[in-house]
């Protein structure tokens, strides 16, 4: 053990000195001579001593693979396999053989299936699955939804379906019920790459000793992360063959894409690697490139590059959060892409198959961002605006009867509307529109048919006529709201009437947005400054101004707005964060140089007037005692004030919603970049990231072709291609 395994003395010693005790503990077996024994006894004393002494049970480990390696002990006798183990054993057959899973896939599925059996206590009968009830596997995932975030809730909802699939096909399961399970919705770039600096970077590798054999291999592994940007696992797969020091050349096997990738090996990362094969890499008959310094020697795990990461961040001295090795990858691509690198040659780097990979890296390029910000509206000269009065705006809509709603739903189908709601809350859903148009359907019941147990047409046509004061698109909605539920009551109660939603209000197309000009806005901007202070705000005008100015400079939503609290302003007032906002995303905004004059002159105010400045108050404060935070129908009320002050109104003579002025950011960046001759198509994806899409495609929906638009591009039109044309036709 000491000469093959690598051991220190005093560790073989430690183990030695164990054994003993190991054979007093096989005793009581009638296990006293090794013929009797068998790899299977030795299995089982390192599961017992593995909770109470740990040496005891290491020892017992590496008995069993010295007995194992030289073939003199037996394997012994298996015991039998519970019910669950055959059950879960049968769906890995299927999972590799007709559905061609990995390995390493199919562990994953064994393990949420081996927690959902037991959840349905398999073992006391397989009967059980013949009786499998939607509420049965309605509990299974709230239980599961309380150590599970969405991310790993929808692996456990992939597993259900998958299982419940293969057992209906069989014929065991009579009702498909894997169709009757809905997931967890998880949304693309929901979470903001994490990227350092790329000098705690370099500082980072000049913090380790490489005195020691441990500190050249970790500097190295850590290099090579971070000068490649290679993931864990492709890490601890370098082997010595993957080197070609005649072409100068790293061959990487991706571990996510399975495809090979050739890096070029500069001078530096070759003179690297040649120290640490020289003067640390321990003599052994393995080719991969990272072995363990500790025995029993071998090559690492993809768990130990985190666990160096750990190690070295901790030994630096360096003030950086606790991080994996990825966050080396992203800071590679930032790096890169603050030298003017294009997407495109970065994503080869990387090994990124699609260029919205690469793209998600756009999100934390600060700088390249704050270009893509408007700077505050330039004043123009004119007359002096007098504010409307309030009760002269103009009504927009007809009022809306307001009905308040009990707490909890009170009609007969409550429980089976709470069941609902708390599935859905518990797979992630926030779900506070569709509670509420619940609650309105539910009060009806309650009001019209209070003795009614079963849902019949007229019931539903009855509740679509209290929508009526909706818009068709409303309405659809609303409707849809409900059938959704309906579905999901009739999998217990038979005869439920189910809508067809052909017969919905069709919805009509989106409002065409108001764009607002630069110049308009510093007109409405001029125009909050009278607005007059209250008694619990006196910063009432300021605020709103500083609301607006992010609304529009930045094309911030209101929610988002409304949600931004001090300590969300970063760096000295130059970087807003957004929080978990549409589609649960987190952006980086950064702030014009203007915008951040006025935020730093607004934030002073603040603190002369000893109002609230801690991290967790509004940046949209009110002073009211209700609710700290502006409400969004003042926020509203105030912007049709102005508006109507200053005659920004739409062609019915309404003024413009809140929600045009980020349609007006979008369309105002974009004539900002023909007029200053950059590469529209090259900023577009920055454009994108700045307003939150995972895609430029989603951006394209707020640019509105303005004739300022439609002359600039025909000027880029003309200067780029006019040359290519005669006047008798293409030359």
């Amino acid at each position: 053990m000491h000469d093959e395994q690598h051991y220190t003395l005093g560790s073989a010693s430690i183990y030695l000195n164990v054994v003993p005790k190991i054979v007093r503990w096989l005793q009581p077996q009638q296990i006293r001579l090794l013929p009797q024994l068998t790899l299977q006894h030795l299995q089982t004393a390192h599961r017992y001593f593995r909770p109470r002494h740990h040496a005891i049970s290491a020892a017992a480990r590496l008995l069993e693979r010295f007995l194992r390696a030289k073939g003199t002990v037996p394997e012994g006798e298996v015991p039998a396999l519970s019910p669950v183990e055959v059950e879960i054993d049968r769906f890995a057959v299927y999972l590799r053989e007709t559905r061609g899973l990995a390995e390493k896939t199919i562990r994953g599925h064994r393990q949420q299936l081996q927690a959902f059996l037991r959840f349905l206590r398999f073992d006391r009968g397989p009967s059980r699955l013949r009786q499998l009830q939607p509420r049965q596997i309605e509990s299974f995932l709230r239980c599961a939804a309380r150590t599970n975030n969405r991310f790993s809730l929808q692996h456990v909802v992939a597993t259900v379906r998958a299982f419940l699939q293969w057992r209906h096909a069989q014929g065991l399961l009579a009702r498909p019920l894997h169709r009757q399970i809905d997931t967890p919705r998880v949304y693309r770039g929901e979470r903001l790459p994490r990227a350092l600096p790329w000098t705690q970077v370099q500082a980072l590798l000049q913090s380790i000793d490489r005195s020691e054999a441990s500190g050249r291999r970790d500097f190295t592994l850590l290099y090579l992360a971070a000068a490649y940007g290679l993931r864990s696992g492709e890490l601890v797969r370098l082997t010595l063959d993957d080197i070609d020091w005649q072409g100068r050349t790293l061959r990487i096997l991706q571990t996510k894409t399975r495809q090979p990738l050739q890096l070029p090996l500069t001078d530096e990362a070759a003179n690297i690697l040649i120290s640490y094969l020289r003067q640390a890499r321990p003599k052994s008959a393995f080719r991969e490139l990272f072995l363990r310094m500790m025995a029993p020697r071998g090559p690492l795990q993809p768990t130990a590059v985190r666990q160096v990461m750990a190690h070295r961040l901790q030994r630096s001295g360096l003030n950086l959060p606790p991080c994996g090795t990825h966050v080396l990858r992203h800071s590679l691509a930032m790096r890169l892409m603050q030298q003017g690198v294009t997407v495109k040659a970065i994503g080869d780097a990387l090994g990124h198959r699609d260029i919205e990979s690469t793209s998600v890296y756009l999100r934390l390029d600060v700088e390249a961002l704050r270009e893509v910000a408007l700077p505050v509206p330039a004043p123009v000269p004119g007359e002096p605006v007098t504010l409307v009065t309030a009760r002269s705006l103009p009504r927009i809509r007809p009022a809306r009867p307001s009905r308040d709603l009990p707490a909890h739903f009170h009609s007969r189908l409550a429980p089976s509307l709470h069941r609902y709601v708390d599935l859905k809350r518990a797979l992630g859903r926030r779900w506070r529109v569709d509670v509420a148009v619940l609650g309105y359907w539910d009060d009806f019941l309650h009001r019209e048919y209070p003795q009614a147990g079963r849902v019949r047409v007229e019931m539903f046509t009855g509740w679509t006529t209290e929508l009526a004061r909706l818009t068709p698109t409303g309405s659809h909605v609303y409707q849809r709201i409900v059938r959704n539920f309906l579905l999901f009551h009739a999998r217990d109660h038979t005869g439920t009437f189910i809508p067809d939603p052909l017969s919905f209000p069709k919805p009509v197309p989106a409002v065409s947005p108001r764009l607002i000009s630069e110049a308009e806005m510093a007109r409405v901007l001029d125009a909050a400054r009278q607005l007059p202070a209250t008694p619990t705000n006196p910063l009432r005008a300021q605020t709103l101004r500083m609301g607006l100015l992010l609304l529009f400079c930045c094309g911030l939503r209101r929610g988002e707005l409304l949600r931004l609290r001090l300590g969300d302003i970063e760096s000295e007032q130059t970087v807003l964060r957004i929080r978990l906002t549409k589609f649960y995303k987190s952006r980086l905004v950064p702030l014009a140089p203007t915008v951040t004059a006025e935020m730093q002159q607004y934030l002073q105010q603040r603190r002369r007037m000893k109002l609230p400045m801690a991290p967790e108050a509004y940046l949209m404060w009110s002073g009211h005692w209700a609710s700290e935070v502006y409400g969004a129908t003042n926020l509203s009320a105030a912007w049709h004030r102005l508006c109507v002050s200053t005659q920004v109104l739409t062609a019915q003579g309404f003024p413009p919603r809140l929600h045009d002025l980020r349609h007006s950011m979008a369309t105002n960046a974009l004539q900002r970049c023909y007029a200053q001759g950059a590469d529209v198509q090259a900023k577009l994806p920055h454009l994108a990231a700045y307003l939150g899409h995972a895609s430029a495609v989603s951006t394209h929906y707020y640019l509105k072709l303005t004739p300022e638009l439609r002359q600039a591009a025909s000027e880029r039109f003309h200067q780029r291609f006019a040359a290519l044309f005669t006047v008798g036709g293409v030359a």
